[in-house]
Formats: C-alpha cells, sequence, structure tokens
C-alpha cells in the first residue's frame, strides 16, 4: 500500500492529528537533538601513535566538547573530563583522546578480550552514513584492542551478522598514563590514547571515505566504573545494597538518548577539511539533508514502537501523531511515500533537489 503527503501548511491545519499533536511534548525528543559536528583538518607531517601529541597537527587541532551523559540534556555531568581530537590525511585518520582519571586500572590483556569489562575508549564509525555497516574499536589503559565490524544495529529485526573476526587492518594505538596502572593506593591523572586508522579498515566497499568535503558518522564513548579498594587492596567494582554489580557509566561525545551506542544515526558529524592543521580555521556545518534525515528517523522510531506494540506498521503520516518541532525537520514542498507491507515498510522523501531520500524497516537511510 502506498500513501503520500505534500509537506505544506494548507495540509499540515487540515489533519486534526497534526493539530493536537502540536500540543504535546514528544517522547522521542531526547532521539532527535542535533548530532554534534566537528571539522577535522588534514595533517602533512608524520604522526608518531605513541600516546604523546607533540606534533604541531595535534597542538593545532582543536578539542572536542567535554563528553556528555549518554543520554543527554538533564542527565549527570561526568565526575571526570573526557575530550577528543582528530586530523585525517589520504591514507589515515587519526585519533586521540584525553582521559582524567583517578585511578588507571585495566586487566584485560588479550587482543579482542571484553575490553569494556575495564574502562575503556571506544570509538565508532559509520562511513556511509546510512546506518549499516559500521565499525567499533575499543581499547583501554593497558592498550588491549577489540574490534570488530557489524552489518547492522543490534536492534535490527533479524539479527545482525556481526564480525567478531574482525581486525582492523594496520590500526595503531599509543597509550600514554600520567599515573600507576592497577595501583589504587595513589592518585592518578590521567591516560591518553592515540589512534591510527587507516583507510583500508573504515571500508566496506570500494569507495574511498577520505576525501577532502566528505562526512564521516562517528563517537566516542568512555565507560568508567565506580570501584573501590577490597580487603587486599585490589580494585573492586561497587555494588548496592542488595550485592549486585553497579552498571558502568557511559560518557560519549553525541549523545543518543538512550543508554545504547549502537545507534548510528545519533552519532556526531565530522567534515573532513581540505584545510591544513594550523592554517586557519573553518566553521562547521552540518550536511543540507541532516533535518530530513531526522525527520525519517523520528519516522523510523514511530514504526517502532507501533510495530512493538501491534506487529503492524504505521500507513499514514497523520498516524505518527508528529508535533509542531518534528513536522519542522520536513523540508518544504517535499513529498512523503509510505509504503507498507504487512511485515515491512519504506518511507521515501522527495529532496527539494529531486533526490529521494529513504528509510526502511531494517534502519537503514539511504539515497535512492
Amino acid at each position: 500500500m502506498k500513501h503520500l503527503f505534500v509537506s505544506g501548511l494548507t495540509l499540515m491545519v487540515c489533519l486534526p492529528g497534526f493539530i493536537k499533536a502540536q500540543e504535546e511534548k514528544s517522547e522521542y525528543a531526547p532521539l532527535l537533538t542535533p548530532p554534534r559536528g566537528y571539522v577535522c583538518y588534514r595533517t602533512t607531517q608524520p604522526v608518531k601513535i605513541d600516546g604523546v601529541l607533540d606534533e604541531k597537527s595535534w597542538q593545532y587541532a582543536q578539542w572536542t566538547e567535554n563528553f556528555c551523559d549518554i543520554s543527554g540534556a538533564g542527565f549527570p555531568t561526568p565526575y571526570y573530563n573526557t575530550r577528543a581530537k582528530l586530523l585525517w590525511d589520504s591514507d589515515n585518520l587519526y585519533i586521540a583522546a584525553e582521559m582524567e582519571e583517578e585511578n588507571i586500572w585495566a586487566f584485560q590483556k588479550q587482543h579482542d578480550d571484553i575490553v569494556w569489562h575495564d574502562p575503556d575508549f571506544e570509538v565508532f564509525i559509520d562511513p556511509k552514513g546510512d546506518g549499516h555497516n559500521y565499525f567499533e574499536i575499543e581499547v583501554n589503559a593497558l592498550g588491549t584492542v577489540f574490534d570488530l565490524s557489524l552489518e547492522a544495529p543490534y536492534r535490527s529485526k533479524i539479527r545482525p551478522f556481526v564480525q567478531f573476526q574482525y581486525n582492523a587492518p594496520g590500526l595503531e594505538v599509543g597509550i600514554q598514563r600520567a599515573g600507576t596502572l592497577n595501583h589504587p593506593q595513589d592518585k592518578d591523572k590521567e591516560w591518553i590514547v592515540e589512534m591510527k586508522i587507516p583507510r583500508q579498515a573504515l571500508a566496506s566497499e570500494f569507495d574511498d571515505y577520505l576525501k577532502k568535503g566528505a562526512y564521516l558518522r562517528l563517537d566516542f564513548s568512555r565507560v568508567e566504573w565506580q570501584v573501590s579498594m577490597g580487603k587486599n587492596d585490589e580494585i573492586v567494582k561497587k555494588t548496592d545494597s542488595t550485592g549486585k554489580q553497579l552498571p558502568e557509566e557511559n560518557w560519549v561525545w553525541s549523545p543518543t538518548g538512550r543508554i545504547d551506542m549502537h545507534m548510528p544515526e545519533r552519532w556526531g558529524y565530522v567534515y573532513l577539511s581540505d584545510q591544513i592543521s594550523g592554517s586557519g580555521t573553518e566553521t562547521f556545518a552540518y550536511p543540507k539533508d541532516e533535518s530530513a534525515r531526522r525527520f525519517l528517523w523520528r519516522l523510523f522510531y514511530g514504526q517502532e514502537t507501533h510495530y512493538r506494540k501491534t506487529h503492524t506498521y504505521l500507513k499514514h503520516l497523520e498516524d505518527f501523531h508528529l508535533t509542531k518541532a518534528e513536522m519542522g525537520l520536513l523540508p518544504e514542498k517535499s513529498r512523503v511515500d509510505i509504503e507498507t507491507t504487512s511485515h515491512a515498510y519504506e518511507i521515501n522523501l522527495s529532496m527539494p533537489d529531486g533526490r529521494l531520500l529513504a528509510i526502511d524497516d531494517t534502519g537503514r537511510c539511504f539515497y535512492r
């Protein structure tokens, strides 16, 4: 079945569902905030991956904002500061992170151990930006790496293919610790991660994602555990009054709005500038279709909610009960085309430039 809607004020006011919804606060508001953005400058000098950010390119590169709680506004500010910076050249993406820490500890030693059982730093990259086929790299204060690629987020209706055997080719990691590892008796300062991720490690197809003017969908996460010293001065994860282990803290660069990092549509935008680091600055600007994408993701979240309750999909735009702010994400004079079956759907949005932006029930957002 196919259902069409053309954006415009005249049509909107004729739909009572829209009028009613405009007065209500949307449950999806935390999932629709603009992702954070970063301008990544080029480096023309070699970068030694040792955790020491002494190259001039690093010194000129800007830090991101301090990380916040994964759930976003209204949640507690992290009690340690975390920030990151990036550089790029035609062969590599470079990432550095600085993490305040009074007690540096790590026990996972083997490659592909479950690194987030320790405090760790995590990188998530969706090179194509369609919400599928992305990469995750985790590292702890020992420099132990856990890397994998995912065909689709874990929320997928059909269990996605996850490549735990994926090893990012050519990945280099450097660690510097201002403090003593696994020694809780003293007070540490911070630990620093530096990474070089080769272009080949970001490619699931033949496309070159490291090129001037490109945007990468990317996010950083820091996992932190509340710990204390045990009877023998060992590090012990804290528990609540019932003896249950306290959950980890999840601090991120661009908040997802849920305790779930596997939401590529909520990750930040990293713009690859052609300017050399230190030669000048460039103001970050979102891609022209950014709000349109958020509009489609709002429809995706609504379909998810409705399907969980009824095992059917919404067929008409008015059935989504969009708020005025949500409707404001829809480009003027665009057309929404909803096609549904009993078990699948696709929503197409005609863009002002004539292109067709689509989202489907698998959570893939792409141009037709």
